[in-house]
């Protein structure tokens, strides 16, 4: 089979289409005007088709971004805000924003260009947690920009979700230690509880990126080289952006059981980039009660976030 063949029809595991990727995103006049427009050899892309929001075209130095459908525009249109934001750090993980269009003949959905980070997903990512850390501690620092109509995406309706929000808040920590007390059936450890989500109750809220998992990190040869999707991005609790529990069931499988480590590694190196208290108690409480509340009402998978009986047995 020729190279061109096959490469239309191949997509591995990482979601890549290559050879005439853009025709399954632009048809030929669509991808001709896009090619003028742009100023790029369109046989050359390929196809990224793993977003659930977006479509992503790669060239060698750039990433187009195509919003998959109505629906997804404002997400997008966070994404390219919160670029926007971060260009004033000198992260050099975050991508950077080349170029916005609205063309109807071409595509009928705004679409944009961002720089392209060197590497690719890690094999392990834990390796990265004190990078990440500190790569965290960079945008965290920053004067929180305003998202227009910035939210949690919709799953965080759930409960469990909901609880964590009034346990990271100082108006509701106690009681939302004291619930959690009595649901898990923990009564003696409500007041330890309460002291530790108050004190993470006390954080200022933040630029976050919202959804970092495993897919969301880019690395090479040791290094840490991107952070992409920022869609989610918002103005939020600090701890929103070490929910590891968000990062893919691989991660959990392979290391549930010293998750405590895991958490330790990552605030540490945060927290004294920011200056701030290196004792991870605070994280890893408030996220292990969330886990348990979530296996509590059955919405969890106990394959990968393990037990109740675990995540109190850590705290």
């Amino acid at each position: 089979m020729a190279r061109d063949d096959a490469a239309a029809i191949l997509v591995g595991v990482s979601g890549d289409l290559v050879g005439r990727a853009v025709n399954a995103v632009l048809v030929p006049p669509q991808a001709d005007r896009f090619a003028a427009l742009a100023g790029v050899d369109t046989g050359r892309l390929v196809l990224n088709v793993s977003g659930w929001n977006k479509l992503v075209l790669l060239d060698s130095d750039r990433v187009f971004l195509f919003p998959r459908a109505a629906s997804g525009v404002e997400w997008f249109e966070r994404e390219l805000a919160a670029y926007q934001a971060l260009a004033r750090t000198q992260l050099s993980v975050v991508p950077r924003l080349l170029g916005r269009w609205e063309d109807p003949e071409i595509y009928p959905f705004p679409f944009a260009a961002v720089t392209r980070l060197p590497g690719a997903a890690p094999a392990e990512p834990e390796a990265f947690i004190e990078q990440l850390g500190r790569a965290i501690a960079g945008w965290h620092e920053l004067q929180p920009p305003l998202l227009a109509g910035a939210r949690p995406p919709r799953h965080h309706d759930a409960p469990y979700h909901r609880w964590l929000r009034r346990a990271l808040d100082p108006a509701t920590c106690a009681s939302a230690a004291a619930e959690a007390a009595d649901l898990l059936d923990r009564p003696a450890r409500a007041s330890a509880w309460a002291d530790l989500l108050a004190s993470a109750a006390q954080l200022a809220s933040v630029l976050v990126h919202g959804d970092i998992h495993e897919d969301q990190l880019l690395a090479a040869d040791g290094q840490l080289t991107g952070i992409i999707d920022w869609e989610t991005a918002r103005v939020d609790h600090p701890f929103w952006d070490f929910d590891l529990g968000e990062w893919g069931t691989g991660l959990w499988r392979r290391r549930r059981r010293d998750f405590s480590e895991l958490w330790a590694r990552g605030w540490r190196a945060y927290a004294r980039a920011r200056v701030l208290d290196t004792d991870s108690r605070p994280l890893e409480t408030a996220f292990r009660l969330r886990h348990a509340l979530r296996l509590l009402a059955d919405h969890g998978d106990p394959a990968v976030l393990g037990t109740i009986a675990e995540h109190l047995a850590d705290l």
